[in-house]
């Protein structure tokens, strides 16, 4: 069932709660704080990818708070731009055709499964189970795999310059990936992005 408008716009503390908005604020205010410890020394920043990011490693060290902290934590400005970019298209989507609580739940529940699918990887040998994986891009698959079933018709013109049915931009999304994904399991390689954390997010958000 569909949040009235007035649940998808609610009010708190006087202020109009738009999901999307603050998820991308969030994001960008993580990213700030980055900055500045890598003004400091990158020294500095390497130290905060690790003991924030998500991995094996730091779960098996107790780190639980990674499961969250990484979500918020982006690489460089391409690697927060491109996802930004994305989580404000489709979760625009999906928070004007569900609501915002259900957005939040799905950036989240998706995020979560894109871990456990980096546990995946950690385990069968194909991410270094040290390294942490940092990043909002299984959440935003989540909401990717969400918007493109419940508003497949949706024109948008994300990432192109004409209007495009948001299906075929997500189809396009998911191919690039699973196929780079298989390039990386059919040549025994390693690999420090987390194409299974997006492909976690993706059918989290496809089987909300």
């Amino acid at each position: 069932m569909k949040e009235s408008n007035e649940d998808s716009k609610k009010k708190i503390g006087g202020f109009k709660l738009n999901a999307t908005y603050f998820l991308i604020s969030l994001c960008l205010a993580v990213f700030l704080i980055e900055m500045f410890y890598e003004f400091v020394g990158h020294k500095a920043l390497e130290t905060m990818f690790y003991t924030l990011g998500f991995s094996l490693d730091n779960l098996l060290a107790g780190k639980w708070w990674t499961i969250i902290t990484s979500i918020f934590m982006h690489a460089n400005p391409e690697h927060l731009v491109l996802n930004m970019i994305a989580l404000f298209f489709f979760g625009i989507v999906v928070e004007n055709e569900l609501g915002w609580k259900k957005t939040i739940l799905i950036f989240f529940a998706s995020a979560a499964l894109g871990n456990v699918a980096v546990l995946f990887a950690n385990l069968i040998g194909i991410m270094p189970s040290a390294i942490p994986t940092i990043g909002a891009s299984a959440a935003v698959f989540g909401l990717l795999g969400t918007a493109m079933l419940v508003k497949p018709l949706e024109f948008m013109f994300f990432p192109f310059i004409v209007p495009v049915p948001l299906l075929l931009v997500s189809l396009i999304y998911i191919f690039i990936n699973v196929a780079e994904f298989v390039v990386v399991l059919t040549s025994g390689g390693v690999t420090d992005v987390a194409y299974a954390a997006h492909i976690g997010g993706l059918l989290s958000g496809m089987m909300f």
